[in-house]
């Protein structure tokens, strides 16, 4: 067995799903393993079709690879029917998709009380009730797979599942719930057995013991990619508190995911981009003016597929992405999104931060309130202009400056480079 890992190595939004989608075809396996609708990862096909992923790995028209939703993510069985619905590729992946019974599902009243709850609007977040679910797994009051299953299968009655749904709603928020109808509880149980079997009616069978797959998998000689969702920066144990995701998304957390050893781990490719972009109201010292990001706006819209919110636009940030890489003994770095700055004349570089004793500060500090007193001090670097041509022998120099320099800074190197949003454009230079 040999596993690599993709992991968005800032704020998330650095371009997974292309880069998945071009490198995951090579591959057995490839898993999905934290997060849920709250992650969506899009894909631009060579012929220009678009495509979101919220539940399922970002692969697509394979008939390889197959797909593996593993319990250290959260399903939505509402919204994976609702993309295998959109999926013109269902040929290649049916029979091809394993989704362990164990994992946590996201139900609808999650969704409605995170759209409801202070800290969302305090800190932002995309309102998909992620969080509320990951609650709800770790206070073991989630409702799991092997639940809606019981009763499809005729082992337990419906009312077993709507008292499982009665109580995680009650135990996740007395207040908000506890003058519902018993119709409202019955109806999102009902709701998860139609989703269910309107999967099954397009899949067939697509769910197994987690334990049992993986003791089988082991017996295989399988190339296994693991297809990180958010960013390192989002970790709620290592990134910028409190504006992270609900779950860990470190390198060392999507392995427990899989619940797949490291020992296994060959590759770790940690996806970066030629400029910064963060969602909602965290600290973003590098953020750029109007004008500067009007340039970046021009060929991307830097909007959220899962709530539509327009991303912040930031220059280069060194100290960041030094935090971000802490959890990574050598990784492959993948540099995207350098074609939407092909009008930039200078780009800017934060190479290290200011402090009020007017001190280098070389590292995004933990404490925020620490962060938001200091200043980026920048230095600049020439426009590569437009890169439609280019190759690995045909970089222009400004951009290798540039690429030389975060190589320096981070002692880690840049092994392809992102020059458009088809799978293509994804030029390997080492």
């Amino acid at each position: 067995m040999k596993i690599d890992v993709i992991a968005g190595g800032l704020y998330g939004d650095e371009g997974k799903g292309k880069i998945v989608s071009k490198l995951g075809k090579d591959y057995d396996y490839v898993f999905r393993v934290n997060a849920s609708t709250n992650a969506s990862h899009t894909v631009v096909s060579n012929n220009g079709e678009k495509y979101v992923t919220k539940q399922l790995p970002s692969v697509f028209g394979n008939n390889k690879t197959k797909f593996v939703i593993a319990p250290g993510a959260i399903l939505n069985l509402h919204a994976l029917r609702e993309e295998l619905e959109s999926r013109n590729d269902i040929e290649y992946i049916k029979d091809k998709i394993v989704v362990g019974t164990s994992i946590s599902l996201l139900i609808t009243p999650y969704i409605e009380i995170n759209k409801n709850e202070d800290g969302a609007k305090k800190y932002g977040s995309t309102n998909q009730g992620t969080g509320f679910a990951v609650v709800a797994r770790s206070a073991k009051h989630s409702i799991k797979l092997y639940d809606v299953e019981s009763v499809i299968k005729g082992n337990k009655d419906l009312n077993y599942l709507i008292d499982k749904v009665k109580e995680t709603c009650l135990k996740t928020d007395y207040i908000f719930f506890q003058n519902k109808e018993e119709s409202y509880f019955e109806n999102e149980a009902k709701l998860l057995i139609d989703d269910y079997n309107k999967i099954f009616n397009i899949l067939g069978n697509f769910t197994q013991d987690y334990s049992k797959f993986l003791y089988q998998l082991k017996g295989e000689k399988a190339n296994i990619l693991i297809e990180g969702c958010n960013g390192v920066m989002l970790d709620t144990l290592h990134g910028l508190n409190p504006y992270t995701t609900s779950a860990s998304t470190s390198l060392n957390a999507l392995m427990n995911g899989a619940n797949l050893s490291p020992y296994y781990l060959d590759d770790t490719f940690v996806i970066i981009t030629g400029y910064f972009c963060c969602l909602n109201k965290r600290p973003f010292l590098t953020e750029m003016d109007d004008e500067n990001a009007k340039l970046v706006f021009r060929y991307n819209s830097e909007v959220d597929d899962a709530e539509n919110m327009k991303r912040r636009i930031g220059w280069f940030d060194l100290p960041t992405l030094k935090k971000s890489l802490l959890g990574h003994k050598k990784c492959k770095l993948i540099l995207n999104k350098l074609d939407i700055m092909q009008d930039f004349k200078e780009i800017k570089v934060c190479d290290y931060y200011i402090n009020e004793a007017n001190e280098k500060v070389e590292i995004m500090p933990d404490d925020v309130e620490e962060l938001i007193k200091l200043k980026p001090h920048y230095i600049t670097f020439k426009g590569w202009g437009k890169l439609n041509k280019i190759t690995k022998d045909n970089i222009p120099e400004a951009l290798k400056e540039f690429i030389e320099h975060i190589e320096k800074e981070t002692n880690e190197e840049i092994f392809y480079l992102g020059v458009g949003r088809k799978e293509n454009d994804l030029i390997k230079i080492k």
